[in-house]
C-alpha cells in the first residue's frame, strides 16, 4: 500500500548539513560565512542575481562584465586569505590543490574549475557549471594565482553550456594583495538563530551545482559587490543623476556612488518584481515576516521594528543590518509596490542601530 501521507523531501542532507554549518543565519539578518572571517553573504539564485545585473546595465547605461571580472578576481583572492591553506605537497600539489578549490566552489555552487591546456606561454583552464561568466572568469584566474602561487592576466569567452575558457598569461608584475572594503554604514551584529534552519531544501543537483525548489542557487560574498562598486563608480564622473528617481540616500554625498546607489535599487526592485512573488501586508509588524521570507533567507538584511508614517501605506522600517543598502532598499521598494499595487519611493539612512529606512508612495496622494 503507498504511503501518500509522507511528505516529500528531495533535500539533499549532507549538502544540508554543510550550508548550514559554513553559513549560519543571524537575528538581524545577515549570512555569514565561518571560513571567511564571518563575511556577509547573499544567497541567491543564478537565475536573479543576472535579472539583477542586466537591469543595472541598462539602468546605468553600461556593459559592466569585465568591471565585475575583476572586482570577483580581487574578492576571491582576499576570501581566500582568510580560508584554510591549501595543500602543500612534495606530489601531486596541483591536482590536491584544485580538489580543495573544487570542494569549496561545490559547497558555494559555483561549478567547477579544471585545467584544459598548458605551454611556455600559458595555460587555459575551464569553469563548469558557472553561474555568471564574468563571475567565473575572475574567480576562476584568482584561484588559479593561488594554486600555483604566481600572478595572470586573464581574458575569458563564453562556451554556452554552463562552461566559461579563461585563458591566462604569467604576469611579472608585482602586484599588490587587494586591501580589505569598508562598508561606509554600520551593522548592527545579530544574535545566532539556532531555530531557523535555512537551506533545509537545498538538493544536490550536479558536481558544483544545487538547487533550492527547483531554482539553482550561489553564495556570493559582500566584499565582491563592495569590490564591484569601487571600479564602477569612476565611469558615473560624466553622468548625470536622473531627476525622478525614487531613492534618497541620507549622508552619501559622492555623485557617482548615489547613481550607483540609484542603479542598484533599481535592479533590484525589477528584480523581485519580475519573481511574480507575493507580498500581503495588513499590519506594520506584517513587515517583519515579510522581510524574513524575501531578504533575510537570502542574507540580505530582516526588519526588526515597523512603525506607519501615514495613510497611504507610509512605512518607517528598522533594519540592524543590511547585505548592501542599495540592493536591500531595492527589495523593499518591490514588496512595498507589490503589497501596495502602486509606486514607491525611499528613503534610507544609517546610524549606530543600523539603517531607517522609509517607505511611501512615490506619488502625492489627495487626502
Amino acid at each position: 500500500m503507498p504511503l501518500i501521507d509522507e511528505p516529500m523531501d528531495e533535500s539533499t542532507p549532507a549538502l544540508v548539513a554543510a550550508l548550514q554549518a559554513r553559513w549560519p543565519a543571524t537575528s538581524s539578518g545577515h549570512l555569514l560565512d565561518t571560513e571567511a572571517g564571518d563575511a556577509p553573504v547573499w544567497c541567491g539564485s543564478a537565475s536573479s542575481f543576472e535579472r539583477w545585473f542586466v537591469e543595472l546595465e541598462a539602468c546605468l547605461d553600461l556593459t559592466l562584465g569585465r568591471r565585475l571580472a575583476h572586482a570577483a578576481a580581487e574578492s576571491e583572492e582576499n576570501r581566500w586569505a582568510f580560508a584554510p591553506p591549501l595543500p602543500q605537497a612534495w606530489f601531486g600539489a596541483q591536482k590536491k590543490r584544485v580538489a580543495a578549490v573544487n570542494a569549496d566552489w561545490a559547497v558555494r555552487g559555483l561549478g567547477q574549475i579544471g585545467l584544459l591546456e598548458s605551454n611556455a606561454e600559458g595555460e587555459t583552464i575551464l569553469v563548469a557549471n558557472r553561474t555568471h561568466t564574468s563571475i567565473a572568469a575572475g574567480m576562476g584566474n584568482a584561484a588559479w594565482e593561488c594554486i600555483q602561487d604566481r600572478r595572470y592576466r586573464f581574458q575569458w569567452s563564453d562556451r554556452g553550456a554552463g562552461e566559461t575558457v579563461v585563458e591566462l598569461t604569467p604576469d611579472p608584475r608585482n602586484i599588490p594583495v587587494p586591501k580589505a572594503c569598508e562598508t561606509g554604514w554600520t551593522d548592527v551584529a545579530g544574535a545566532p538563530l539556532e531555530t531557523e534552519r535555512y537551506f533545509d531544501r537545498a538538493r544536490r543537483e550536479a558536481t558544483g551545482v544545487w538547487t533550492v525548489e527547483g531554482n539553482r542557487c550561489a553564495i556570493l560574498q559582500r566584499d565582491l559587490f563592495l569590490r564591484f562598486e569601487s571600479l564602477v563608480t569612476p565611469h558615473l564622473l560624466d553622468s548625470s543623476r536622473s531627476t525622478d528617481c525614487r531613492t534618497e540616500w541620507d549622508g552619501i554625498d559622492d555623485a557617482p556612488r548615489v547613481m550607483l546607489w540609484d542603479g542598484m535599487a533599481e535592479a533590484s526592485r525589477r528584480q523581485f518584481l519580475g519573481t511574480g512573488d507575493l507580498v500581503l501586508i495588513a499590519e506594520p509588524d506584517h513587515w517583519i515576516g515579510a522581510t524574513r521570507q524575501h531578504l533575510a533567507r537570502q542574507g540580505l538584511g530582516m526588519v526588526t521594528e515597523a512603525e506607519t508614517i501615514d495613510d497611504h501605506g507610509g512605512i518607517r522600517l528598522r533594519m540592524p543590518a543590511a547585505f548592501h543598502p542599495a540592493i536591500a532598499v531595492g527589495r523593499l521598494l518591490g514588496c512595498w509596490e507589490r503589497a501596495e499595487g502602486r509606486s514607491a519611493r525611499a528613503t534610507w539612512a544609517s546610524d549606530v542601530d543600523g539603517h531607517l529606512i522609509t517607505l511611501q508612495s512615490r506619488r502625492t496622494i489627495a487626502d
